[in-house]
């Protein structure tokens, strides 16, 4: 094996990989729907996943551990794509609202992402850790640099979490079940998260002309190509579900 290449995995252990994965995927589809697996059978999780219920204690000692691994999981997934697009955008307030953009349109590109992560947001010991260091890093990074004004970090992370989770849920809601149509008379227009990010760049102090500018700037070609490619998914999964 060549130095810095990773090892080959025999057929046992990519399959072994492959139940993992399923399991992980119908427990985050069901934490989607309930908001958590707390009261469902192990047997619902397997019947779900397409997995033999006795494969289960092979990758999780309990229902509990299955949760944790999700949450984990999924929540570090979306830190590293939130990685990568910062190191794409040297700018802080631009990478602010592309971040911000990026996880409102994966709401849509993906609605059991969205549905997991709206109710993963009362979960903060796993989001203060995974997300929420992020968080801090870049509005302190923006502080320091003069990109961002703000009166106290602390209530400012409060708020702008507030914002993420807020809109994150209203598109979601709205696109499922139209929950908000009642409240309020207009639906949030396609272009939603440059607005919101818009917002989000004023309360951190940039001027408005300048905050609406970078709200609207194209996102990098690799974002785009991972909205494209979880709509992707999405779609192939609704045609297996309805397909006889």
């Amino acid at each position: 094996m060549k130095p810095g290449t990773a090892p080959q995995l025999d057929r046992g252990s990519r399959r072994r990989l492959r139940t993992r994965a399923r399991l992980i995927d119908a427990a985050r589809r069901i934490i989607a729907e309930r908001g958590g697996i707390d009261a469902v059978p192990i047997a619902e999780i397997t019947a779900a996943a397409d997995v033999a219920i006795g494969s289960f204690y092979n990758h999780f000692p309990s229902r509990e551990a299955l949760f944790e691994a999700v949450v984990s999981e999924t929540l570090e997934a979306h830190g590293r794509r939130l990685d990568a697009l910062a190191a794409e955008i040297g700018d802080v307030a631009e990478f602010c609202a592309a971040a911000l953009r990026l996880t409102m349109r994966m709401v849509e590109a993906d609605p059991v992402w969205g549905g997991f992560m709206v109710q993963m947001g009362t979960y903060l010991p796993e989001l203060g850790l995974i997300l929420g260091r992020r968080l801090v890093d870049t509005l302190q990074r923006g502080i320091r640099t003069g990109r961002f004004t703000v009166a106290d970090e602390a209530t400012t992370l409060a708020v702008v979490a507030g914002v993420v989770f807020g809109a994150m849920h209203v598109r979601r809601s709205e696109a499922s079940t139209g929950a908000f149509s009642d409240l309020w008379p207009d639906s949030f227009p396609d272009d939603a998260d440059s607005l919101v990010a818009e917002q989000l760049l004023q309360l951190l102090g940039l001027p408005r002309e300048e905050a609406a500018e970078i709200a609207r700037r194209p996102l990098p070609e690799s974002s785009e190509q991972l909205l494209l490619a979880a709509n992707a998914e999405q779609q192939l999964s609704i045609s297996r579900s309805t397909t006889p």
